[in-house]
């Protein structure tokens, strides 16, 4: 009996152990989330990346804007699937004060031939091989593309989302943020 009440005893301590232990991985996840969402337009908007014509832009001209930043790349099918939506969005919320940017995974001049090809409009720029360590700092902790994070016109991070963004969800996020 004795070792009977010792072992509940010991089974309660664990799964007290273990309880704590899964609140404390839920809370440095959220504050590693915290983390990522407060420095993450900071970083962004110090950025400048050359354009698909190799001209330098710095993210920080669309401060006070409406962002949506779309990481991509040619060599991932379904981001190039979306861009064609990006491409119309952008046109659409243009005068709603929304800036919609691709950075692409290569080089301006893949860039230009990827946006020719396809007759884009939206801004897209060259992040090259640093684009995937970018859109880590903005929350992409997958590492996957495409990877679309939209930014309030006071540069808050409101909405992140790895894989492909279906137009629909994109169009309830800017209404939300507006």
């Amino acid at each position: 009996m004795a070792s009977a009440a010792r072992g509940a005893r010991l089974g309660a301590v664990l799964a007290a152990l273990a309880l704590l232990a899964g609140a404390g991985a839920w809370w440095w996840q959220a504050r590693s989330a915290a983390a990522v969402e407060a420095t993450a337009a900071a970083g962004l908007y110090a950025l400048t990346l050359p354009d698909a014509d190799g001209h330098p832009q710095g993210l920080s001209q669309w401060k006070g804007k409406v962002l949506v930043v779309n990481f991509w790349a040619t060599w991932c099918p379904p981001c190039v699937a979306e861009m064609p939506d990006l491409d119309r969005l952008q046109q659409e919320y243009a005068a709603r004060n929304v800036q919609v940017v691709g950075i692409g995974a290569e080089d301006a001049a893949t860039v230009r031939t990827f946006s020719k090809r396809l007759g884009l409009h939206l801004t897209l720029l060259a992040g090259g091989y640093d684009a995937l360590a970018l859109a880590r700092s903005v929350g992409d902790q997958q590492g996957v593309l495409p990877y679309t994070a939209l930014f309030s016109s006071d540069g808050q991070l409101l909405q992140a989302r790895t894989g492909a963004l279906a137009n629909d969800e994109l169009r309830r996020w800017l209404a939300a943020a507006h």
